[in-house]
């Protein structure tokens, strides 16, 4: 890095590309699923891995704009993927269904919702901090 010294925000932005390619793997068991979420997985891990490869290369502001990227897509994945799984909550509230149908799409949704928070928290921690 050019005369820049890693922050938390640069942990935080690593932990929450690591969750989000864990979500990727979890939304792999829930019971209905969209392609669309996965193409936005599998952009915030990109998004995320630049923004930790271009701190170190560059050091300036693109990372954190790059970090930008990585909690929109999440957010965005993560409320996606939550339109094929309403009939399954409603038949699920109703007892037609057994509770286990839910515990793939929740878990997915547990963790893509901390790699959100944590990503929204490195963006305004930002990636880089220039020494003085």
């Amino acid at each position: 890095m050019k005369n820049n010294k890693i922050t938390l925000g640069f942990v935080l932005a690593a932990v929450s590309t690591i969750l989000c390619v864990v979500g990727l793997v979890l939304y792999k068991s829930a019971l209905m699923q969209d392609s669309l979420t996965n193409t936005l997985l599998i952009c915030a891990a990109v998004a995320g891995a630049a923004a930790l490869v271009l701190a170190f290369v560059l050091g300036k502001e693109i990372p954190n704009i790059c970090l930008i990227a990585h909690a929109v897509l999440i957010m965005a994945a993560i409320g996606i993927s939550a339109a094929p799984m309403v009939n399954e909550f409603g038949l699920v509230y109703a007892g037609l269904n057994p509770k286990t149908n839910l515990s793939g799409y929740i878990t997915f949704a547990v963790c893509a919702c901390i790699a959100w928070v944590i990503s929204i928290v490195a963006t305004f921690m930002g990636v880089t901090k220039k020494e003085a």
